[in-house]
């Protein structure tokens, strides 16, 4: 081995050009690796970046054509179940277009006719027309009834005016066809919520197409640009749901110019190796002169500055404990304003300048720290600068021991830290401000609510006695009317008080305590007896864990849980709801499951919303606060909710909270 060192010793200092030649090949060779690898990690990633984009546009087209089928479906639905639809289509017409805010209109057709519309002013001219006639709409209307689902036409041009896509599901009953239900979204709307209309500038070239069934032709809806000169990544998906094709390609690729360029820096950059390399090898002697001047002094300086980065750096000290001398760096006089000499090397001037106050503690913990068997030592406390004004700081120490373990030596630093104390000061003062703040706005949120109900009241009790006098003079509608006014009042109220509810949970780590959830869950169920009993619901509670948390505020979201479960169960299957809980690592998590009616998908996150609602008041009544609460006592535990669910199948509602010690 040692014969083999020697020969590339002599190989290397030998020969410097073809020392400089090998390093300059070798390290070529590598760079030109490394830029190769570099060039397929950014094709790589132009890849991803291109199909993470494809899928925003794809779930943003989605989110806009998801209100359409939900508009098309309840529309289907309540026309195959309920009589005088086409009577009362305003109100039906009203009542999904406000709950499906993507789509503008909405029709009604008797086998192939348009019989009903919504809204009516500008659409009269299409009342009588026949989509299965007309051979420019009957072919896409034919693929609808075939998929017996919600399919969409276009993007055409309609009698009415104005370009939209149409959406049509099929009302079948057995093998006939009854009708279809269907609603149209403005294509110029369809891209605004897709953001496809704004991709001027953008670095991305995308289109929207589609083969038109009459004509067999490919037809583009986006403006044309045929991509030609773009070098980037091109990806496209097919949109099964109106069988358009929507295409996405990046127009400029940075891979091969960034190739070209690192592989240029790579051949200057080795060039420029070599020359050291071969600059190295021309100078040995000189090296190894300068090697021996320098090791014993650099062995000494790195003894010392290897122990002592053992500490955190600043003023760095040696303190020699059998002579009692101690060394401090050039920092020392900088930060506290004492000349070196021999005062300051001597190890008791140390305890001269450390605050009265302080001083009888850091010299017990020293000692105690050094009699023991501990390796390390860091404490804080302030000392006095020669200007006399006092500098918090913090002293850090690694201990040297014979082999008896005693300290023989001591090698730490210590920094300032005053301006950290004054900051921890400081945030403490902003602390006590901020939740004084808070406990003013509980306040005023208090005095608002009850500001607001007063008039409130006023309207409901004045109501009820313009109901009582005049009720028997007045019409059906009047009537109607006050009726809606005392139930607008009602909800108003409630939601004032849910809306103050809100803003007072609060999460207070000094109310923190061991509580058993399977009492807690218990007691939840007990206030919900009557409500159990009434809805036949069958509850069955796992094994639940003890946990800890703020009791109150944990006991709200089994609660609204539980109601919820109880509220949204489906009229014509038993309900069953299953409670479980189970300790993860670093979280608790409860599961609480029912089979009622379920969520939709696009509707998971939506539902934790502040008064946010996914059915009619009248159908199922509250103030959309109930999630939203549970959500923000979930997350000051350190937790976080979530639901899944299936539409017809029920839904589970799962959260975790945050173990704390």
């Amino acid at each position: 081995m040692n014969k083999l060192k020697e020969w590339i010793f002599r190989l290397v200092f030998s020969s410097p050009k073809m020392t400089g030649w090998v390093a300059f090949l070798l390290s070529l060779s590598l760079a030109l690796f490394f830029a190769f690898m570099g060039y397929q990690l950014r094709l790589a990633s132009e890849r991803e970046l291109v199909n993470a984009k494809l899928n925003e546009f794809e779930n943003l087209l989605y989110d806009a054509l998801n209100d359409g089928v939900s508009a098309a479906k309840t529309l289907g639905f309540i026309a195959q179940n309920q009589a005088g639809v086409v009577e009362d289509f305003r109100n039906i017409g009203e009542q999904l277009l406000s709950s499906n805010p993507h789509v503008d209109v909405i029709q009604l057709l008797d086998s192939g006719t348009i019989v009903a519309v919504y809204p009516l002013a500008g659409n009269e001219a299409v009342i009588g027309y026949d989509v299965l006639k007309d051979p420019k709409t009957n072919k896409e209307v034919e693929e609808a009834i075939r998929r017996s689902e919600v399919y969409f036409s276009g993007p055409l041009q309609l009698k009415q005016g104005g370009t939209a896509i149409v959406g049509r599901y099929p009302l079948v009953r057995g093998r006939r066809l009854l009708g279809l239900s269907a609603v149209i979204i403005y294509f110029e709307e369809l891209l605004r919520v897709a953001a496809l209309d704004r991709q001027q500038n953008s670095p991305f070239w995308v289109q929207l197409s589609k083969v038109n069934p009459n004509t067999e032709v490919l037809e583009h809806f986006l403006p044309e640009d045929s991509g030609e000169g773009y070098t980037g990544y091109k990806s496209e998906v097919f949109l099964d749901i109106g069988n358009w094709n929507l295409s996405l390609q990046l127009k400029k690729s940075t891979a091969i110019p960034t190739l070209i360029f690192q592989s240029l820096a790579s051949l200057f950059g080795s060039a420029f190796f070599g020359f050291l390399m071969w600059s190295f090898a021309r100078q040995p002697m000189l090296l190894q002169q300068k090697v021996n001047e320098q090791s014993h002094a650099l062995i000494r300086a790195n003894d010392r500055f290897e122990l002592a980065s053992k500490a955190t750096s600043d003023v760095i000290w040696d303190w020699d404990i059998p002579l009692g001398r101690v060394y401090r760096s050039e920092l020392f006089t900088e930060m506290l304003g004492y000349e070196e000499g021999e005062q300051t090397r001597d190890a008791h001037f140390w305890e001269t300048i450390i605050h009265p106050e302080d001083l009888p503690q850091a010299r017990k913990q020293l000692e105690e720290t050094l009699e023991g068997d501990a390796q390390y030592w860091s404490q804080e406390y302030r000392v006095k600068k020669a200007c006399g004004t006092y500098a918090y700081i913090i002293d850090k120490g690694f201990i040297v021991r014979d082999r008896e373990g005693k300290a023989i030596r001591v090698i730490g630093a210590f920094q300032d830290i005053s301006v950290r104390k004054e900051a921890e000061l400081e945030l403490v003062q902003l602390n006590q401000r901020l939740s004084n703040a808070n406990d003013e706005l509980q306040v005023f949120a208090s005095l608002a609510s009850h500001d607001l109900r007063e008039p409130l009241r006023m309207i409901s009790s004045f109501m009820s006695l313009l109901e009582k006098k005049y009720g028997p003079s007045l019409d059906e509608k009047a009537n109607l009317y006050i009726t809606y006014a005392m139930d607008g009042a009602k909800r108003l109220t409630t939601m004032i008080h849910d809306l103050l509810e809100y803003s007072k949970v609060g999460f207070e780590s000094s109310a923190i305590e061991k509580i058993d959830t399977q009492t807690l869950v218990e007691d939840v169920l007990k206030l919900k007896s009557n409500l159990i009993r009434e809805s036949h619901a069958k509850v069955t509670v796992g094994q639940l864990p003890t946990v800890t948390g703020v009791k109150t505020p944990l006991q709200l979201v089994f609660q609204n849980l539980i109601g919820n479960a109880i509220k949204y169960k489906r009229a014509d299957v038993p309900l069953e709801i299953s409670i479980t809980g189970r300790v993860l690592d670093d979280f608790w998590e409860f599961s609480i499951k029912d089979n009622g009616i379920g969520i939709d998908g696009s509707y998971l996150e939506h539902v934790f919303g502040i008064l946010k609602r996914l059915h009619p008041k009248e159908k199922y009544p509250g103030t959309g606060m109930g999630l939203a609460t549970c959500r923000k006592i979930i997350s000051q535990h350190g937790g976080k909710i979530w639901v899944e669910s299936t539409v017809g199948s029920g839904s589970n509602f799962l959260f975790t909270l945050k173990k704390h010690e």
